[in-house]
């Protein structure tokens, strides 16, 4: 009886918050944005609003989607209704990008040893890289996308040096490519969004790969400082993955907005769980955006990008203002 009442559930609020869905993507105006440039509007906007994030415009105005509504389960009533409303964030996200490839397969690197080089890479010590040459052409172009987004320029920083080891030339076995190291489907989305010629240039790689971390963090925001945490697992392995992972720690009783639990559900994506696959989503019988075996590589990217993050706040000064009377000046090389 209880597993009818959760599917009647199910097949209630699929159609209701699809329909919203729906509303929201044909209330959504395009961006513009000049080729090349930052926005030149940016410190107008700056101004005007309030919080941790510029939002994409709609109309004219700032929204906010408040995914926090959408994941709220504080009736606990019934865990597949949290389900049936994740399943729909796809639709959300996409109004923000246009970009569709969320839709296919997640193609995240593969790499022998992950486990034991993500835990070695502490105790070995921190090299910054060839950071310097970088901050050097481009470090003006992050701090100003970085202040229009309002967080920590260090954090794009390390970013590229877990991606790309500040290589602009970088290209993995997947395709991706820059020094963000964006996907050709993501980039094609992103190069339409933003009114791009591209983004395999240094600059427009930066441009873009910021943009789309912006917009994962916007989807998190209500998640406080985990926002940055969820948003970096997005952008290794997808946002579907993401979610799949918060379900299953709805499911379980954790608590799905915090990092520390929800990582903890990752391994639990793996294909040999398709015991637990089949109570979380027993429609399917799988993970909503599929299995993912190599679960190590998002799980530990976020351990290594918030480390070196860590470090670079101790060489550069932030671009924050409510941080600058508290952080060292930037050291030369």
């Amino acid at each position: 009886m209880i597993s009818i009442f959760k599917n009647k559930v199910l097949i209630f609020y699929f159609p209701a918050s699809l329909m919203v869905m729906i509303a929201i993507y044909f209330s959504l105006s395009e961006i513009n944005r000049e080729p090349d440039k930052s926005y030149s509007a940016s410190m107008e906007l700056n101004q005007m609003n309030e919080g941790n994030l510029i939002y994409p415009e709609v109309n004219g105005e700032d929204s906010q989607l408040d995914l926090n509504v959408l994941v709220d389960y504080q009736s606990s009533e019934s865990r597949f209704y949290i389900y049936s409303l994740l399943i729909n964030w796809r639709k959300l996200f996409n109004t923000f990008t246009g970009e569709n490839s969320l839709s296919g397969p997640v193609v995240i690197r593969q790499d022998e040893n992950e486990e034991y080089q993500s835990r070695k890479f502490v105790r070995k010590g921190f090299s910054p890289g060839n950071v310097f040459k970088v901050v050097e052409e481009y470090g003006d172009l992050i701090v100003r996308e970085c202040d229009y987004y309002k967080f920590d320029w260090r954090l794009i920083l390390a970013i590229i040096k877990q991606e790309s080891a500040f290589m602009d030339s970088a290209v993995s076995h997947a395709g991706a490519f820059g020094f963000m190291q964006i996907m050709p489907g993501t980039g094609a989305g992103l190069q339409r969004e933003l009114k791009l010629s591209d983004t395999r240039t240094p600059a427009n790689n930066l441009i873009a790969g910021i943009y789309y971390y912006a917009t994962l963090v916007a989807s998190f925001e209500f998640l406080g400082e985990d926002k940055y945490k969820f948003a970096l697992a997005a952008y290794n392995a997808g946002l579907g993955r993401v979610i799949d992972a918060m379900t299953i720690t709805a499911y379980v009783g954790g608590n799905y907005k915090k990092w520390d639990d929800v990582k903890e559900s990752y391994p639990l994506l793996a294909s040999s769980q398709d015991s637990i696959h089949s109570l979380v989503w027993p429609g399917t019988g799988r993970p909503i955006y599929g299995t993912l075996d190599n679960w190590r590589e998002p799980y530990f990217y976020v351990e290594k990008i918030m480390y070196y993050w860590d470090e670079y706040k101790k060489i550069f000064e932030s671009n924050l203002k409510q941080e600058n009377t508290s952080k060292k000046k930037i050291k030369n090389k």
